[in-house]
């Protein structure tokens, strides 16, 4: 700024203010007025000029460009780097949010699989449970014993019992044909040569399984060759099989003649092996190690055998029919035999549940059942879940007798009746 500037200035503040005269001004010439600032060069500073009036020209150092981000009105983030070059946020942003979808879906179809296999084993296990358990019966009792509310209570010999509700029945019978065919002509299906009723307390995971001998003298149906109801006649038990088309009709009329050797209890499910089966069976569980209890065939007494195949099926099936009390002997066989099967199925069962099913699908191309999936899945969970699983085998309790023809089994009802109510009701205190 010139001094003849710097006058002009100073006689124009004078004028408007005339509060002080032009010579006090003049000795302060470093007063700065307000007014539009310009960079002030070195040689027009003095000593006496105040800093803070000037704004002072800097030299230019070379720095690093930074990114820039300006938003356009769309609301698109444009971004500078230092080349000049523009990039989207936008475009980052909208692939980010792409690839956080996909994930998010990724993981809701993991865990709409999971829910719905534990939607379905839930659903297979109340459907199970509801099948296997409805509370429908009505059990009877022998003369004398006085029976409540359709024998949901027995009194017998002055104690009061009470029906386990918790207990369902599986019969299984094994029959003499290697491959069970659905026939029409009467008597032609085969015999049940087997026929154990084996008992599951859902809740406390026992496993009672009752021998019955084929030679069991009990009303069976019996029909007509043209497959018409005749009524009910005092037979072996096991051509109540024969009475039927070899498949599900044999398999249901033998239940309805069991239920009548056993008070009419329920009997919810059946099952019937041919004899093929027998080895497939035996050996899907690796084979099953017994000590027989009678020499017979090519086992001897004591000895210990490895059974695999055929092997599994002599011991099961071998019998003297010249003694009436031969299916006897035989049954003490085949209850060793199912003990250590059963007892190796549970060890199995209790570090893998899907065991019953595996055996259950190797069975199924040699059995007639009304087993299924849900059947199967509550019975191995009840019996897992309950700690127990523990086996007990017993025989209904008689006498073998030669008939006219054929050997004839007469039940003790006293002795089988006791029982009867320790497997399947309990003593109320």
């Amino acid at each position: 700024m010139t001094n003849k500037q710097n006058d002009e200035n100073i006689n124009e503040f004078l004028d408007k203010n005339g509060k002080e005269d032009k010579n006090t001004v003049e000795k302060d010439e470093c007063i700065r007025l307000e007014g539009k600032r310009r960079p002030v060069r070195n040689d027009e500073k003095t000593i006496e000029d105040d800093i803070s009036d000037y704004v002072f020209t800097k030299p230019h150092k070379s720095k690093k460009r930074k990114v820039k981000s300006y938003s356009k009105s769309n609301g698109e983030s444009i971004v500078y780097s230092q080349s000049g070059n523009r990039h989207s946020k936008s475009k980052h942003r909208k692939k980010k949010k792409k690839l956080k979808k996909v994930l998010i879906s990724i993981g809701c179809v993991f865990l709409s699989l999971i829910l719905l296999a534990v939607g379905t084993i839930t659903y297979l296990f109340f459907k199970g449970s509801s099948e296997l358990l409805d509370g429908s019966y009505t059990i009877t009792a022998p003369q004398g014993v006085q029976t409540q509310n359709d024998g949901e209570f027995v009194v017998y010999k002055g104690k009061t019992y009470q029906y386990n509700k918790n207990v369902t029945n599986i019969l299984f019978m094994g029959v003499d044909k290697r491959e069970l065919e659905e026939t029409e002509v009467l008597g032609t299906g085969g015999q049940a040569d087997v026929i154990v009723l084996i008992a599951v307390d859902t809740k406390t995971g026992k496993i009672s399984m009752i021998n019955i001998s084929r030679d069991t003298m009990t009303d069976v149906t019996v029909y007509s060759a043209n497959g018409g109801y005749v009524g009910s006649e005092t037979q072996q038990i096991c051509l109540s099989y024969a009475y039927g088309d070899g498949k599900e009709k044999s398999c249901e009329n033998t239940v309805n003649s069991v239920k009548r050797l056993f008070y009419n209890i329920p009997i919810k499910t059946y099952l019937a092996l041919d004899l093929d089966g027998i080895a497939a069976v035996n050996d899907s569980v690796g084979g099953v190690d017994v000590t027989s209890p009678e020499t017979i065939d090519t086992f001897v007494k004591g000895q210990n055998y490895h059974l695999e195949g055929k092997l599994a099926e002599s011991f099961v099936r071998s019998r003297n029919h010249e003694s009436a009390d031969a299916n006897t002997l035989r049954m003490q066989r085949q209850q060793v035999y199912v003990t250590q099967f059963m007892n190796k199925v549970i060890s199995a069962t209790k570090e893998n549940i899907t065991t019953p099913v595996d055996l259950f699908n190797a069975s199924s191309p040699y059995t007639c059942t009304n087993l299924n999936p849900s059947r199967v899945l509550y019975l191995s969970e009840s019996i897992v879940m309950s700690n127990g699983m523990s086996v007990e085998m017993s025989t209904v309790p008689g006498e073998a007798k030669m008939g006219e023809t054929y050997a004839e089994y007469y039940v003790n009802e006293s002795e089988f009746y006791e029982l009867f109510l320790s497997v399947f009701y309990t003593p109320v205190q």
